[in-house]
This record gives structure tokens, sequence and C-alpha cells, in this order.
């Protein structure tokens, strides 16, 4: 559970950026508070399906969209992850 809610908000967070949308636009199209948004792409949140189900149809995409993981272009990698050249 843990992780699928990493991937929603990192999701979330990504594809509201990508369309240059603010939480309130956001909130506005998804009937979703700015507040339990901003909770969601923080990670501090654990919404119902109900809840990912509003966000979906109001941002117009599929519902697993919103919890894939990262793909490898935006995965964050540590120091030590990283091999020393």
């Amino acid at each position: 559970m843990e992780q699928m809610s990493r991937n929603l908000a990192f999701q979330l967070k990504k594809i509201r950026q990508q369309r240059h949308l603010s939480l309130d636009d956001v909130a506005k199209a998804t009937g979703v508070s700015k507040a339990q948004l901003a909770q969601i792409e923080k990670g501090e949140a654990n919404p119902t399906v109900s809840t990912i189900w509003k966000i979906a149809a109001g941002m117009r995409m599929s519902f697993s969209s919103l919890l894939q993981p990262p793909t490898a272009h935006y995965m964050r990698y540590s120091s030590k992850d990283v091999p020393h050249v």
C-alpha cells in the first residue's frame, strides 16, 4: 500500500506540472479538495479508491496510469547507487 501511495504522489504531481496546472485547477476539475491533493502529492494521505477515480476522471486519464511506478527516466538515485568514475 505504501508503494502505491508513493506512485500516486509521483504521478499526480508529474502530470499536474506537465499540464501546467495548479492544485487549485486540479481541485476544481476533480472535486477533490486542494488540501487533500497536496497531501496526496506529498505522500501523506492514503486516498480511497473513490478519490483516485475522481482524480483520474477529472484529469481525463486512466485510473491505472495514476498508480504506475515512475519510469527509470524519473527515478532518483543516491550517490551510492551511481558508479564512481
